[in-house]
């Protein structure tokens, strides 16, 4: 039986008491605001593009252990983890690649500028407020490397007057211990956020070598601070401080006993000013920091030290309640300090920008443009337009064309022996359309097509792909019964040379998330599938992992306001499964099997 239809058998064995409790009353859901979309604030219903937001309150309710378990529910979102907790996790957009997906931190970029990759890993989820992602091309806002779309992370904030601590503990299999406290600060017109967090696990023996059977541990521990100031009605000024430490132990046929230190920073100091009703100017300097060392038998065999500085400047123009006028420049400088010899070690981007926004009656037209002058190949230009038509309140249609593209990294570059330094910036070209639908039921269905030229393989711009596809989503909100389910399908395939017609490696076709929750009285009681099609590990299509559904389980007792107690089961049914194959070494990274958990949380009202 194909994966799929076991993933739709397998919710209704875990939904299926849920449905039969359903409460009768239904009632509108609320408002969800998305900034990353646009750069400003707009309800993600009747934002011209595919927009999730997922905050606090979902993350615990459904019971996250990782940002992966959050991202993988997010239609379009595919991942390949090697390994389990701390292991390296790349995430992949409606098909591209994991270096076509930026990736901000309260609006700092993040990533390692020679590998291209963010370390999803170790971005602890005890510390994010809400994650926000829009598919499809954002280069004419953001720059290099959003192509397939962007998912912008913002640390914890609290919003209540008063004094707030909170704190959570949780213990699961492998022996992994989660550990989370801090406060959330509300004065007048100043306000703070500190959190604290720390995990351990032995974890799993994460390769199927049969020279490596030890367990594989993994240590993570983080600080964030975010905190601000309202001067007055024109002024205020905001900081944050991300600060992650991560060590993990691999397996590996060529080294004894290795394991890797890792480092995450994220700092930023904004400054909003509004002089006039119209006119607001934002100012924010920030810098991220992507430190790699890898061990072997405690010997240092490598560092990959990467940071990136920026300064943005953004103008907000409101003419009307219905016409705005976004205008800004944002500077990138790009570093490098390693072990490894890169011919260049830095290089600087120049951007400049602008964003129109319309309504005119029952039309709302989106218009942006971008041009980048980077160090490295020069000019380029990125642009965006879509239009929207609102039959009611609740009822809207779009349609988008976007252009969209990605510098080569300082690996594609500079790195000795199988890098090129004339290499140019991959680009895209996407169309889209989709229809959404609000009031007592949340809806949308999008269908889009991107093709992408100038892919870098090999050292040289020689692939080209095309990738469409059509993603649906479904949620409401009854009285004590919430549910949501999305489907995606899609074709990523090679578009050039022998392999023209292929499935992409790596990227799966069909993906599937399903998940409800009910509650009553005290308890609640929820269920989620996730599931997805067979991808292929070589261009060639020769060699496939195959599919893949899991279900979970979780239950919370809310004993008082304040403080609450979580079970869950994950991948009850114990499902084998596999995201990543080396083919060098003829060896499977393993992924977790089924794994309990018990958490204690407590936030003061």
């Amino acid at each position: 039986m194909h994966s799929i239809s076991k993933a739709f058998l397998g919710s209704f064995f875990v939904l299926s008491p849920l449905s039969a409790a359903m409460a009768e009353d239904v009632h509108q859901l609320p408002v969800i605001t998305n900034t990353v979309a646009n750069l400003v604030e707009q309800d993600s219903q009747k934002t011209l593009a595919a927009v999730t937001v997922i905050d606090r309150e979902e993350i615990e309710r459904k019971q996250f252990n990782t940002l992966q378990d959050l991202l993988r529910t997010v239609p379009g979102v595919t991942f390949t983890n090697s390994g389990g907790l701390g292991q390296p996790t790349s995430i992949s957009i409606r098909g591209t690649g994991s270096t076509a997906v930026l990736v901000l931190v309260d609006g700092q970029k993040l990533g390692s500028a020679t590998s291209g990759q963010t370390s999803f890993e170790h971005l602890p989820i005890d510390q994010i407020e809400r994650v926000e992602v829009v598919k499809g091309p954002r280069s004419s806002l953001y720059g290099s490397e959003a192509v397939g779309g962007v998912i912008q992370i913002f640390t914890r904030k609290g919003s209540q007057n008063g004094v707030k601590p909170f704190a959570s503990v949780t213990y699961g299999s492998h022996e992994t211990y989660d550990v989370n406290a801090g406060v959330n600060i509300r004065q007048d017109n100043s306000w703070a956020t500190l959190s604290l967090a720390g995990l351990k696990t032995k974890g799993l023996d994460v390769t199927t070598l049969p020279t490596e059977t030890d367990k594989d541990g993994y240590e993570n521990y983080s600080a964030s601070l975010k905190a601000g100031h309202q001067f007055n009605d024109q002024l205020a000024v905001d900081v944050n401080v991300l600060h992650v430490n991560g060590e993990t132990d691999y397996d590996s046929s060529y080294n004894i006993n290795p394991y890797n230190k890792v480092e995450q920073n994220v700092y930023g100091i904004g400054l909003t000013y509004s002089p006039v009703d119209l006119w607001k100017t934002q100012i924010k300097f920030g810098r991220s920091e992507d430190k790699y060392e890898t061990f072997s038998a405690d010997k240092s065999t490598g560092v990959f030290d990467t940071a990136k500085d920026t300064v943005s400047w953004l103008n907000t123009i409101q003419f009307s309640l219905k016409h705005s006028l976004l205008v800004g420049v944002d500077y990138l400088n790009d570093q490098v300090d390693s072990t490894t010899n890169y011919d260049e070690k830095e290089r600087n981007n120049l951007g400049y920008y602008a964003q129109y926004l319309g309504e005119f009656g029952k039309v709302n037209v989106q218009g942006a443009i971008r041009l980048d002058d980077n160090e490295q190949f020069g000019d380029h230009t990125t642009g965006n337009a879509a239009v929207g038509y609102s039959f009611n309140e609740d009822y809207s249609v779009y349609a988008s064309y976007g252009t969209a593209f990605r510098s080569p990294t300082f690996n594609d570059l500079y790195y000795p022996g199988w890098s090129n330094p004339n290499l140019v910036p991959e680009e895209s070209e996407n169309y889209e359309i989709g229809f959404k639908g609000s009031q007592w039921l949340n809806w949308s269905v999008s269908a889009f097509h991107n093709e992408i030229d100038n892919m870098i393989s090999g050292g040289a711009n020689i692939a080209k792909a095309k990738i469409k596809g059509v993603e649906a989503e479904f949620g409401q909100s009854l009285t004590n019964f919430t549910w949501n389910v999305n489907y995606t399908y899609q074709q990523p395939e090679y578009n050039s040379g022998t392999t023209k017609g292929n499935q992409i490696a790596g990227r799966a076709g069909q993906l599937l998330n399903l998940s409800a929750d009910y509650t009553m009285d005290k308890w609640t009681l929820g269920g989620s599938v996730h599931a997805e099609d067979q991808r292929y590990t070589d261009a060639a299509n020769t060699d496939a992992l195959g599919g893949f559904a899991t279900a979970d389980v979780r239950l919370t007792y809310q004993a008082t306001p304040e403080l609450s107690v979580q079970a869950k089961l994950a991948n009850m049914f114990d499902k084998e499964y596999f995201t990543v194959y080396d083919s060098w070494s003829d060896y499977y990274y393993r992924q977790d099997g089924r794994t309990a958990w018990l958490t204690l949380r407590y936030a003061m009202k």
